[in-house]
Parts: C-alpha cells; sequence; structure tokens
C-alpha cells in the first residue's frame, strides 16, 4: 500500500534477495553500549530493539571488528560472539525490520581506539593527529594483508550465522580499505600500492572472501567515502571507479557518505543534504542500490532526494538518535513531532565518538538512558512556574507536562531563547527547526500556559508549588572606557538583528563560539574582521564546532590576536593590552563584543530562600552547551 505521505520513502526495497519493508536505513553509527570485551550487553539489545520499533526498514547500528581487538565495539574475531550476536539480529527481526551489520577494522583511526595494534597500508596518518601525538600506523605485511581479508571471511560467515541478513564492510571514513585507497595515505610500491587498480586490491579481495564465506548470492555491501576531505585523498573521480569494480565484484549496495573520523568536525558548518550530489554521480554510474546519507534531518528532504534519483536507501545516523522513532512518525504523517537533529554534533561526536562515552544526544535526554525511570503520573500535581523559554525552559515545560502537572511557562519574547541568536548562521538553521518543534509541541499540550511576561518573586511565591528557572545567562560586560560609544554592538544584537554594524573595519572581543560565529558571518557581509581573545589559544576546545570554526576562520583569512584583552574603544580605534602591559592600537570602525556569558542565580537563591521548591537550569545555572540546557530540563521536569 502506498504511503499518502512519503511514498518513495516507504516504498518496498530490496537489496539481492532481501525485501526491506520501506527505503530508510538506520545508518551504522557505535553506540558504545557493548561489554569491554566486545561481547554483547543487555543495554545494547535494547537499542537494538528501540531502534527496529522506530519504523526504519534496515537497521546497522555497532560494527564488529573481525580481529581481537580492545575497545572497538563489538567484536566477532572467534566464535564465542556468534551467541550475543544472534540476541541483537533477533530482536531486530522480532520488531520487523531487516538486521544488518557493519564489519570494520579503524586502520589508522586505532589510535584513538585505544588499540595496541594500529595498521595501516603506510605508515602514514592525518597530519593534524600526528601533532596531537597520535601513533604512527605500521604497514602491513603482504602476509598480514592476506591474513586480515581471511579475518573478514571468518568475521562475515559468523555474523551470517547469527542471523544478520544483510552484511556492510565499512571502506570508508578513514578504516583500513581508505588507508589503501587514498593516494595520500598508501605510498606501497607493491601490488598493494601506486594504482588504484592496486590501492582497491585489499578492498576487492575483502569483498572476495566475504562473499566467498556467505555464499554468492548473500547481500554483501559497502561503505565509501565519496571523497575524504584530506589533503591528496580520496576524490570522487577514483570513488566512482571504485563504485564501479565493486559492482562487477557482484556487492549488493553501496552506502555513501562524505569525510573520515579526522575530518569529520566538518560536518558541523556544511550544508543539509551536502554529500547527495557527489552520491548521484556514483548512483549514476551502477546499476546496484545506493545509499544517499549525511546531514538528511528530516522526512521532506528524504522524499525529495528519493525523487530526484538521488539515491534508492535514505541512510540515517544521527537523525534517528535524535528521535528513535522517525521513520514511525513520518509513516504516520507525524513529522511535526519528530525530534529534529540540529546537527550539534555534541552528544554524538564530542561526547560519544571522541569522548569514548556511550553516545548521547543533544536534543534526546532519554537515549540510552536505560537506568533513568520514564516519565509517570504525578502523585500530587502541581501548579509548576517555568521561568524563561529557551531550550531548558522548554524540555522542562513539556515533560512536568507530560507527569500531569499545570505549568505556566514564563518567556517574555519568543519561544527559543538564545537559540534565537544561536540559529543565525545559516548553518545551524537547524536549531530553527527544533524552536518551530518546540513551539508546536508546547501549543498541543493542554497543560502549559504560555505567557509573554515577566515573572517577579511575588508572582512566583504566592501563586506556584515549584519553580523552574531557566532565564539563560546574562551577556558579560565589559568595563573598559568609551564601551558606551555608539559603534559599539553587542554580538547578540548583531546575529538577532537587532542591530547593523557600521564601517568596514570591525574588531570582535571575544574568541569563543559566539565570537567566531560572528566573525564568519561579518566576513561573509564583506567586513575586515579582526578576532581579538584574551587567552592564548583560539578555538583550543577540540569540540567539533571548533575544528570546523578554526578552519573556516583560517580559510577565510580572517585575522585572529591571541593573548590580549580590550583595554579602551577611542574614536576609531580600539586599544588593546597583553599580560605585560604592553598595549597595540588597532584600527575598527565598529567592536562587536562576544566576551561570553555569566550564570544568574539570583531568582533561584530568592526562591530557595523563601523555602520554595526551586530548580536552577541550563545556563542560568552554569553557562555551558544547549546539550546541558536540554538534558538538565528535562531532569528538573521529571524531579519537580
Amino acid at each position: 500500500m502506498k504511503n499518502q505521505y512519503y511514498p518513495k520513502l516507504f516504498e518496498k526495497g530490496r537489496l539481492g534477495n532481501v525485501v526491506i519493508k520501506n527505503r530508510i536505513v538506520r545508518n551504522s553509527m557505535g553506540t558504545y553500549l557493548g561489554n569491554p570485551d566486545g561481547s554483547v550487553s543487555d543495554r545494547q539489545i535494547k537499542a537494538y530493539t528501540e531502534a527496529a520499533e522506530g519504523g526504519a526498514g534496515l537497521i546497522f547500528m555497532d560494527n564488529v571488528v573481525p580481529v581481537s581487538m580492545t575497545s572497538c565495539g563489538l567484536t566477532a574475531h572467534s566464535d564465542e560472539y556468534v551467541a550475543g550476536l544472534s540476541l541483537l539480529a533477533e530482536a531486530v527481526k522480532e520488531h520487523g525490520a531487516v538486521p544488518g551489520m557493519q564489519i570494520a577494522h579503524p586502520g589508522r583511526d586505532a589510535a584513538f581506539v585505544g588499540s595496541a595494534d594500529v595498521i595501516g597500508a603506510s605508515p602514514i596518518t592525518f597530519e593534524p593527529w600526528y601533532q596531537m601525538g597520535a601513533r604512527l600506523p605500521r604497514s602491513l605485511s603482504i602476509e598480514e594483508i592476506h591474513e586480515l581479508v581471511a579475518a573478514f571471511g571468518r568475521c562475515a560467515a559468523r555474523c551470517k550465522d547469527a542471523g544478520f541478513e544483510v552484511l556492510e564492510i565499512h571502506g570508508a571514513a578513514g578504516c583500513v580499505p581508505t588507508n589503501f585507497l587514498s593516494p595520500h595515505d598508501n605510498k606501497r610500491t607493491d601490488m598493494y600500492g601506486g594504482s588504484l587498480q592496486n590501492r582497491m586490491r585489499l578492498l576487492l579481495e575483502i569483498v572476495r572472501a566475504m562473499k566467498q564465506a556467505c555464499g554468492p548470492d548473500f547481500p554483501i555491501g559497502v561503505k565509501l567515502s565519496t571523497e575524504d576531505w584530506e589533503p591528496e585523498g580520496i576524490r570522487i573521480e577514483e570513488t566512482i571507479e571504485v563504485a564501479k569494480a565493486l559492482e562487477r565484484e557482484g556487492v549488493s549496495h553501496l552506502n555513501l557518505m562524505g569525510g573520515t573520523h579526522a575530518t569529520a568536525a566538518m560536518e558541523f558548518v556544511l550544508p543539509n543534504c551536502f554529500n547527495a550530489a557527489l552520491t548521484k554521480q556514483i548512483k549514476d554510474a551502477v546499476h546496484i542500490p545506493v545509499f544517499v546519507g549525511h546531514n538528511i534531518f528530516s522526512p521532506d528532504e528524504a522524499e525529495k532526494l528519493l525523487e530526484e534519483g538521488c539515491g534508492d536507501f535514505v541512510a540515517l545516523g544521527r537523525s534517528q538518535l535524535a528521535d528513535p522513532a522517525w521513520a514511525r512518525k513520518a509513516k504516520e504523517g507525524r513529522a511535526e513531532d519528530i525530534t529534529p537533529c540540529i546537527n550539534c554534533m555534541i552528544g554524538c561526536i564530542d561526547k560519544g565518538m571522541l569522548g569514548h562515552h556511550v553516545i548521547h544526544c543533544t536534543v534526546n535526554p532519554t537515549l540510552y538512558k536505560y537506568e533513568c525511570p520514564p516519565i509517570v503520573p504525578a502523585e500530587t500535581v502541581k501548579n509548576v512556574a517555568v521561568v524563561g523559554g529557551g531550550p531548558a525552559g522548554c524540555e522542562a515545560a513539556l515533560t512536568a507536562a507530560k507527569r500531569g502537572h499545570k505549568v505556566t511557562l514564563f518567556e517574555q519574547r519568543e519561544i527559543g531563547g538564545a537559540m534565537i541568536e544561536a540559529s543565525a548562521p545559516e548553518h545551524k538553521a537547524n536549531i530553527r527547526r527544533l524552536i518551530e518543534y518546540y513551539k508546536r509541541q508546547i501549543e498541543k499540550q493542554e497543560n502549559i500556559t504560555l505567557k509573554h511576561e515577566a515573572a517577579d518573586f511575588d508572582t512566583l511565591k504566592n501563586g506556584y508549588d515549584a519553580v523552574i528557572v531557566a532565564v539563560g545567562g546574562k551577556a558579560r560586560a565589559l568595563n573598559v572606557p568609551g564601551i558606551d560609544r555608539a559603534q559599539v554592538i553587542s554580538a547578540m544584537d548583531y546575529l538577532g538583528g537587532k542591530k547593523q554594524v557600521p564601517g568596514q573595519k570591525v574588531a570582535v572581543i571575544g574568541g569563543g563560539i559566539t565570537g567566531a560565529e560572528t566573525a564568519l558571518e561579518l566576513h561573509e557581509s564583506g567586513k575586515e574582521v579582526t578576532v581579538v581573545e584574551m587567552a592564548d589559544a583560539f578555538l583550543a576546545n577540540p569540540a567539533s564546532s571548533c575544528q570546523a570554526y578554526s578552519i573556516k576562520i583560517a580559510e577565510a583569512g580572517i585575522r585572529v590576536l591571541t593573548g590580549k584583552r580590550l583595554e579602551a574603544v577611542n574614536d576609531g580605534t580600539i586599544t588593546l593590552i597583553d599580560r605585560w602591559g604592553n598595549t597595540t592600537e588597532l584600527v575598527a570602525d565598529a567592536v562587536v563584543t562576544a566576551a561570553g556569558f555569566t550564570a544568574q542565580h539570583q531568582l533561584a537563591e530568592q526562591l530557595d530562600e523563601a523555602n520554595i521548591e526551586v530548580y536552577n537550569v541550563g545556563d542560568s545555572n552554569r553557562v555551558r552547551q544547549i546539550y546541558d540546557a536540554v538534558h538538565e530540563g528535562f531532569v528538573a521536569g521529571r524531579l519537580v
């Protein structure tokens, strides 16, 4: 039966002899829920069950390594792991989806996942990683290559025995096949280096070994990077030729992504569906199913890509972390109820893959937190005031309302809080979708009354049983001579569209995230920008956003001055001073202040002293990220 909302998305598909109930793939993106020895955990089974219940047709989640290796998620390097893996496959099948398993060896990336043995085509790695202290991979011998190929074959047989119906070789993102495919990483002079035919030899041999182990009709696909975004690395022209060669080997599908683990931070500043055009080039060159993926967040985007022939299936990772029921809600015509991924990369990449923690999600505070109690009706219904309609306040209000409390949400301007300014850069437009999501969900909740007014202490004390304070942070004031001049504008006023920046030469005071965003926006508008940062390093945080902004700032040629603070704003210039008292005059027609924010404890402390049940959440408690605001708001709403 054709779906009335998204007919292409919910059309049946086929990979080899396996029928998929729709065109939605839950892409492999490890959960880190497995046991330390690489075996399956109970929490992992729950995660796979949740993913399958969400409605996607084909479920890939964690991947397995084919050799003995620590700290790399799941393993299938010996028969003893088959029983646990079978529980994952069964959990998926019992909920109406096809279980898939990706087989991966991290190659040079093993330096960052705790493996004692880091291997590759040649002793070459991503330059910034080497500067950070990453070990160089050792070059595999011919004998070791043959053994690795055989290990992939044995691993594939175990995955098939466990009940997985589609397998996939991870030949992208920096995993070992890409170390051989990349002309930058592969400097070998034997049969596995030099020409593209030689550089793809390892991948083709792995395909043959797996097909021999599983049978010629068993679906085995390959994940490829369209381009790896690394200097002298993998480019689309060669990927097309690799795709053709894989088709000749009889692979069932190609799952296409962009970049590597080393360059993944760039996704933060890339537009939605950025990989679609390159994916279509490959689809047009082969006759096997192609998965289009990367920064696809809404069912409308997914449907459009299928309609335009960019792919045969849509592979979603982070979208189904944000809302595991993404597919089911789309099928039911409830796209507006899908919790939208905002492409922040905080919970999944920064805290997960880079932080070696279980993957979480900024906008889904319950993801994989099976130890937390579910939202249940409150024993005593309370009148709850939530002060502030930013991410913390919205999440708190919705959660408290779901528990049956009568909630009044106070927000002087529009729902969204500081997210309104945060979403000003076009690459952060997905935050606007979160704002709209919160608006719709609050409108639907009969237990929430929205008041566009301030909430003073007396009103809160006398009218409510509990108060959740989520007033956000306050822009840090700079107490320097001339700061009140007309040419001085706050970054929030600029990003929020309240004020324009005059003149041509602009100094941005503050080199944090807000300062970087402001500098890039000003540069795009044609201004000549200088960023002034008091600390010795600019965007030194390893977060994906900081890495991406550092690259963009450098590419834009924006001048950055570190180790200097603003001393005075003059007529047409500013005075800067370093820690030794040396001063510098900088020509500046305008000054944009982005010196950060401070928490606001006053209201919460006042209510606490009056013996009112109070929760202070988000930036009003401590200035951090949207992730912290949403999660703290959820906890407060559950506890109240």
